[in-house]
This record gives C-alpha cells, sequence and structure tokens, in this order.
C-alpha cells in the first residue's frame, strides 16, 4: 500500500506551488478539487471538512515529495558508488552512511504517514474512517491503472538512469 501512497504523493506534487503561495485547499488544483469532491460525495463529509482534510494531505503529500527525492538522490550515490571503482571493502565504507541516511528517511516516511493517517482519523467518525479509506484506496488503483496504461502507451519511456521502460 505503501508504493501507491507514493505515487499518489508524487503525482500531486503539481499541485504544491499554490499551497505554498497559501492558496486555498481546492483553488485551481485539480487533484485538490478531485480529492475534495471525493471526501465530500464518497466519505460524507460537508465542505469545510473535508476542506481541513485536504489541506493536511497537501501536506503531507509536500513532506512526503521531499523525503522521496532525498530517497532518489541516495539510491543514486548508491548506484555511483556500487557501480564504480573500488574494492568491495572501499564500497562498504562509502555506502554504510548513506545506508543509515536511507533507512532513516523511510522511517520518517513510515512517521509521516501514520501521524497524517492520525491527524485525518481525529477528525472523522468512525463510519467516515472505514468510506474514506476504502475511496482512498480506489483512488489509488484508479490512478495506478493509468499510470499503468500511460507506461504501455509510450514504451520507449525511460524511468531512470539505465533503467528501461516497462513494455
Amino acid at each position: 500500500m505503501l508504493r501507491p501512497l507514493l505515487l499518489l504523493s508524487l503525482l500531486s506534487a503539481s499541485a504544491l506551488p499554490g499551497l505554498a503561495q497559501g492558496a486555498p485547499a481546492d483553488e485551481g488544483r485539480p487533484l485538490a478539487r478531485f480529492r475534495m469532491d471525493q471526501l465530500q460525495q464518497s466519505v460524507g463529509l460537508p465542505e469545510d471538512q473535508a476542506r481541513l482534510v485536504v489541506e493536511r494531505w497537501t501536506r503531507y503529500d509536500r513532506e512526503q515529495f521531499d523525503r522521496t527525492q532525498v530517497l532518489h538522490q541516495v539510491r543514486r550515490k548508491f548506484n555511483d558508488i556500487l557501480l564504480g571503482p573500488g574494492s568491495e571493502e572501499e564500497k562498504n565504507a562509502r555506502v554504510r552512511p548513506l545506508l543509515e541516511q536511507f533507512v532513516d528517511l523511510r522511517r520518517q516516511q513510515a512517521e509521516l504517514k501514520f501521524r497524517f493517517e492520525d491527524d485525518i482519523r481525529g477528525k472523522l467518525s468512525p463510519a467516515q474512517q472505514v468510506r474514506l479509506i476504502l475511496r482512498v484506496e480506489e483512488m489509488q488503483r484508479q490512478m495506478a491503472d493509468v499510470l499503468r496504461q500511460n507506461n504501455v502507451a509510450r514504451p520507449g519511456l525511460r524511468q531512470g538512469p539505465g533503467r528501461r521502460g516497462n513494455p
């Protein structure tokens, strides 16, 4: 479930500039508007409550996105070290501090997720919590399907240094 949540976070990055400037949760940003609509229609939240959830969700996205960017940088460093020159012993010495940083960032991401879920749950009734869980899972499946279809439509898409696209 973490992987779809990360996809959702990455997709929402386009919504972040408006939030950083203090824009309302749904003004001019399709993802925030979509979330607002889903929270109101599927979960049954009134607009003011849905707006609070969307604002918190957007903050969570930004925090996860920031950590994900750093994780990608660390992964690139791993690859540079492991594929570069040097003995296994030298590589181990150079990778060790990065490994600690990597593990710490993964823990931070998990903590952010739990904090986000606790914050959201505290604002919802038990029935609303269940509706939200089910709706978020469905939204994540839909987004993953769209991403998968886009990858199939563009088989030559490169996904990073040295990686081949998924045909």
